[in-house]
């Protein structure tokens, strides 16, 4: 059955993987991943955290650490990308 099964070319697999390259890196879904991971770090410090409050303080603030961290990192990187191509 193995040899009726006719593979892509290369190019068609390097399309389909730029394509996937390019939606696994777009700053929509790591924002997404990061409130995903801020979420869980919230539940983490619940023993710290008593409050509903408090929790939600926490996850305010290290949802937006996380996401100013990353702003700051791909701004550095379209920089150096910038200047490397110059």
């Amino acid at each position: 059955m193995r040899f009726l099964y006719k593979r892509q070319s290369i190019g068609e697999l390097e399309e389909d993987l730029a394509q996937v390259w390019q939606v696994m890196s777009s700053g929509w879904l790591v924002l997404i991943d990061l409130l995903f991971y801020s979420f869980i770090l919230t539940l983490l410090t619940s023993p710290v955290t008593f409050t509903v409050t408090r929790m939600t303080g926490t996850f305010i603030i290290i949802y937006f650490s996380l996401a100013c961290l990353f702003l700051l990192i791909r701004k550095a990187a379209k920089g150096k990308d910038a200047d490397h191509i110059r």
